[in-house]
């Protein structure tokens, strides 16, 4: 039974306990000292229970101030770069070809956050059962051109090199929910490029392994020490003591592409060393039709 479970339990039993107290037939009871004893023993267990209830809602209390300060901050930040450029447009007049590049960055900045926005509310949505992968046919070449475009940008400013392979066997047309996969593979490479190394390299390879098709995301960035590994994927969680803890982030990225893929009937696991790089790689189950080739 899970802590939720047996503090519920014991929380149920206290009126019949109550009664049964006030009643006084305990203490005319012959076994009134095991009585005696078991209540002792009773009352020490939900006071452990409370004690351990009491330090999960601070832990809980915790994660959720830490997330609220990550998702400030990654809304002020796009926030004061669309600020500060439509100033410049207004009050300096600069020449158009500093205003074309005044305006990406704030368009940029736009997506930014709209992309946390609707991770934000869309996680919300998948947990509570109001939002599930709609599968529909998908050229998955134009899916991974739109993400490499809107990445390039991004790996050009770092100085990292974006590589891309497709194996000559995914066939042109798959079935998938195809804004869950663009958000999917946004989010990983967006991970992956803000993790590596000026001069380092982040590649996305894609081939089939059966009827499901698997994406694999790979850089090599700073890496994450084993001990993070496992709890990548859990909501709110944020890698600290390491490099890692000086780039912010709401902690939710990742754990939306787990719902994600969990939403496909798929699974989403992770390989990583400190300072060797780390892969990320998912399946999509069934996201070939069952009569290709025939």
């Amino acid at each position: 039974m899970s802590f939720a479970g047996r503090l519920a339990y014991l929380l149920a039993a206290l009126p019949f306990l109550a009664d049964f107290l006030e009643s006084g037939r305990w203490a005319t009871s012959p076994l009134s000292l095991a009585i005696n004893a078991g209540l002792s023993v009773l009352i020490l267990v939900i006071i452990a229970l409370l004690r351990q209830a009491r330090t999960q809602e601070r832990r809980i209390n915790s994660l959720r101030k830490l997330m609220n300060q990550a998702i400030i901050h990654d809304l002020k930040n796009p926030m004061t770069s669309i600020m500060g450029c439509l100033s410049c447009l207004i009050n300096d007049s600069p020449a158009p070809a500093v205003q074309d590049r005044l305006l990406r960055i704030a368009l940029h900045s736009c997506r930014s956050q709209m992309a946390l926005l609707e991770t934000l509310v869309d996680t919300t949505r998948i947990e509570q059962g109001e939002l599930k992968a709609r599968r529909a046919p998908l050229v998955i070449r134009e899916v991974i051109h739109d993400i490499l475009e809107d990445a390039k940008g991004a790996a050009a400013h770092l100085d990292v090199t974006l590589k891309e392979s497709v194996a000559t066997d995914v066939p042109a047309e798959l079935n998938a929910d195809a804004e869950f996969l663009r958000r999917i593979l946004a989010n990983l490479l967006h991970n992956a490029l803000k993790y590596t190394p000026a001069g380092g390299s982040v590649s996305l390879d894609i081939r089939l392994e059966g009827d499901a098709l698997r994406f694999s995301v790979k850089d090599t960035g700073i890496g994450i020490s084993p001990k993070h590994v496992e709890r990548l994927f859990d909501k709110y969680y944020r890698v600290e003591g390491s490099d890692q803890s000086t780039r912010r982030g709401s902690g939710l990225g990742l754990y939306f592409c787990r719902l994600a893929v969990e939403a496909h009937g798929g699974t989403i696991r992770v390989s990583s060393a400190a300072d060797q790089g780390t892969t990320v790689v998912f399946d999509i189950p069934k996201a070939v039709k069952e009569d290709r080739g025939s």
